[in-house]
């Protein structure tokens, strides 16, 4: 038997995405698209790479939004393979370990996954879930090590084997120094970070979630899994991961898949001549147009004379970008259409948009979906919200 075949999966799909506002307006966070395809679609998709057969989404906010969309793209993967499963439950839950609380009687398998739909990350999952079999691990958290000083983040105390023995949450240096000598030989402080995927074992899950009453992995279940002596464990790699959780975060996802950091995830579409241009359909465009490498590009995309589009830039579908106009480094999402000598530097424009000639973006600017920006603005790291109207000072 497939170690995959052990297993099924939870992904939690309810966040709200407030520190995404205003690309939320109209959508919830693991509908966000990066480089044109859902994030709550990359965690199904390294699921699946792992052989995982059965995955349960818990939807939240837009939870019927989520659901139709969902349901569309992936019915016809289901008739397909009849032995994939996917279940998708509303969850008015209140935490990480209660939205598993509320779809319990989904898990049908030994071992189970819980993941998240607002990550991007090519975490081994195989390799992950073939550790916790290994160390007969009752819980395995993932993580990874990060550059930055381990106070700036929690930290856990590993032994040898990767058992973890002690959580340090955000510690001084100087507890980082003492909690080394309790067993220099057998212990290792390590600058990681708990990157939000779990392996279960279920007979031990039932026991912390289904009878009690913790909400949350990493504040309640973990501290009382190692309190109580569970073999909790810590899976360490080196691997990319990025929390969506902030306009600028999610730039830089975007600009990370176009650079393949995140291989073997790859932006949505077809690098049909291996330039690193990733397309979804070829765009109506005049000769003179210049595409960079390391672009995405939708379907139904129209560009005007002299468009340039720089490398590490997005467009969405039905986009239409008049003459002269320059794309550099900016996430253009679906139906948005930009007039002529117009200038969108390191900006992200969300649906429905539509911006006059001579106009610049640039320095995080923030459009949220259906603004209008009138000829001739400049707006230089602005956030406009939903549906309002710019004008020239």
């Amino acid at each position: 038997m497939e170690i995959s075949e052990k297993w099924s999966a939870i992904i939690l799909a309810g966040g709200l995405g407030s520190r995404l506002m205003p690309l939320t307006t109209n959508i919830c966070k693991p509908m966000v698209n990066v480089t044109n395809k859902a994030m709550i679609d990359y965690a199904i998709d390294h699921l699946r790479f792992a052989g995982i057969k059965h995955i349960i989404i818990c939807v939240k906010k837009f939870g019927k939004l989520l659901t139709k969309e969902l349901l569309e793209r992936w019915n016809p993967v289901m008739e397909k393979e009849p032995d994939f499963k996917l279940e998708i439950p509303y969850n008015d839950s209140h935490g990480t370990a209660d939205a598993v609380r509320k779809v319990w009687d989904y898990i049908d398998t030994d071992y189970f996954v819980v993941s998240m739909a607002d990550i991007v990350t090519n975490l081994p999952m195989k390799d992950f879930m073939e550790f916790h079999v290994k160390k007969n691990a009752d819980a395995t958290i993932s993580m990874k090590p990060i550059d930055e000083f381990a106070t700036k983040y929690g930290n856990t105390v590993l032994d040898n084997e990767g058992k973890i023995q002690l959580f340090l949450e955000k510690p001084s240096a100087q507890e980082i120094f003492l909690s080394t000598l309790a067993d220099t030989a057998q212990q290792e402080v390590l600058p990681i970070i708990n990157t939000g995927i779990y392996c279960f074992k279920k007979s031990i899950a039932k026991q912390c979630i289904m009878h009690t009453n913790f909400m949350d992995f990493g504040k309640e279940i973990f501290p009382y899994l190692l309190e109580n002596r569970y073999r909790l464990y810590g899976f360490v790699e080196k691997y990319y991961w990025m929390d969506v959780g902030n306009p600028k975060t999610y730039m830089w996802a975007n600009w990370d898949i176009l650079r393949e950091y995140g291989w073997p995830i790859q932006p949505q579409g077809t690098d049909e001549n291996k330039k690193k241009i990733w397309w979804n359909g070829k765009p109506i465009h005049p000769p003179n147009t210049t595409i960079e490498k390391r672009v995405c590009l939708g379907k139904n995309i129209f560009f005007g004379d002299n468009v340039k589009i720089k490398s590490l830039s997005v467009i969405g579908n039905n986009v239409k970008i008049g003459d002269g106009t320059v794309i550099d480094r900016a996430v253009i999402w679906d139906d948005v259409e930009i007039g002529q000598n117009s200038n969108i530097v390191e900006s992200v424009i969300a649906d429905g948009c539509k911006i006059g000639n001579n106009v610049t973006l640039r320095t995080d600017t923030v459009l949220g979906p259906n603004v209008i920006v009138k000829e001739n603005v400049l707006l230089d790291s602005r956030t406009i919200q939903a549906h309002e109207v710019v004008e020239e000072d």
